[in-house]
């Protein structure tokens, strides 16, 4: 039997001219088709048919197509080892290799195809079909089939994962996506195609979620802006009121202990002045400053923990100044 003498009319045709594909993008990922391994028949044309097949169907994909004769001389047959895949990975840069084999039997044909990415070389896809009672122009319409096939899978394979950047207000919530914790925003990760539930958390805010479709080779960008607790807002309300009663007395304390010894100037003079002209009537503030400073001191240091207990992370900062007649207190809480 040859398997030659089949009509030229019933051999699938060429796409027509307007319904080619765009080409590729120069950075597409590289597809190498290794020669086709045929067993049961001796037939060299045979092989090249198929292989024109299956480039014609592979070509409207968004994968570079390598050239045939390059890959047949660095495959040095059908690619059917781990060295042959790493040999077109390193010297043509082959992101994935096509193997093709046909099994002929009288006038039945089995042909397997199998997709190898050559980064971690597993098999990306592949598939098996029969054509009994079969002539060329059935089997290469089968390796036409089954090239069309591939495209939605090699299209997939060609685009970026889908991936999240998540972002929140204040930044440093802890982020989840399906229920595991991926880190601290802000962050970016890579997920799977589909639905997912984004869950951020920060202390003394309220949780938020959000659902996210992942599309494949498109990168999402999520920003999520928390609001506080209640609990979170009345202790930031009771800092701030420690914090701007214990400055005042404070500054309060500081000036009654500075004064403390200055004489009273409204009544020094006459009798009120001794032989050495000192004032009988001076200040005595010392006690009355000290209680000022120090009720103001632990009120200032308690709303100021208050404060940094509910601050928002990354925005805190604060800085006193203490001088021989003042005290300031600045920051960002």
């Amino acid at each position: 039997m040859s398997l030659i003498a089949a009509p030229v009319a019933a051999q699938p045709a060429a796409p027509a001219p307007g319904a080619s594909a765009p080409a590729p993008a120069a950075d597409a990922p590289k597809l190498a088709i290794a020669p086709i391994a045929i067993s049961g028949a001796e037939d060299p044309l045979l092989a090249s048919q198929l292989e024109q097949d299956l480039r014609g169907g592979l070509a409207r994909g968004s994968l570079q197509l390598l050239d045939s004769e390059a890959v047949a001389r660095v495959a040095g047959g059908p690619c059917s080892d781990d060295a042959c895949l790493e040999r077109l990975r390193d010297q043509l840069g082959a992101a994935f290799v096509l193997r093709a084999q046909v099994t002929v039997s009288d006038r039945d044909y089995t042909l397997r195809l199998e997709l190898v990415a050559t980064r971690d070389l597993g098999r990306a896809a592949e598939s098996e079909r029969g054509c009994e009672l079969c002539g060329l122009a059935e089997l290469r319409a089968l390796t036409a089939d089954q090239a069309a096939r591939l495209l939605a899978k090699l299209d997939a394979l060609a685009k970026p994962p889908p991936a999240f950047e998540i972002a929140t207000t204040p930044p440093g919530a802890l982020v989840f996506i399906d229920g595991q914790l991926v880190g601290a925003a802000p962050v970016e990760r890579n997920v799977l195609e589909g639905k997912h539930v984004v869950r951020v958390m920060s202390e003394g805010y309220v949780p938020e979620e959000r659902e996210l479709v992942a599309v494949a080779g498109l990168r999402e960008s999520l920003q999520i802006d928390l609001r506080r607790t209640p609990e979170s807002l009345k202790l930031r309300g009771a800092g701030w009121g420690l914090l701007f009663t214990g400055i005042p007395l404070l500054a309060a304390g500081v000036a009654l202990l500075a004064l403390d010894g200055d004489e009273y100037r409204g009544r020094c003079s006459g009798p009120d002045v001794d032989l050495s002209g000192r004032c009988r009537f001076v200040f005595n503030t010392d006690w009355g400053g000290a209680g000022l400073m120090a009720a103001g001191a632990l009120l200032g240091t308690a709303g100021t923990m208050l404060l940094l207990r509910t601050r928002d992370r990354g925005k805190t900062k604060l800085r006193a100044r203490l001088g021989p007649t003042y005290i300031g207190l600045s920051g960002a809480f």
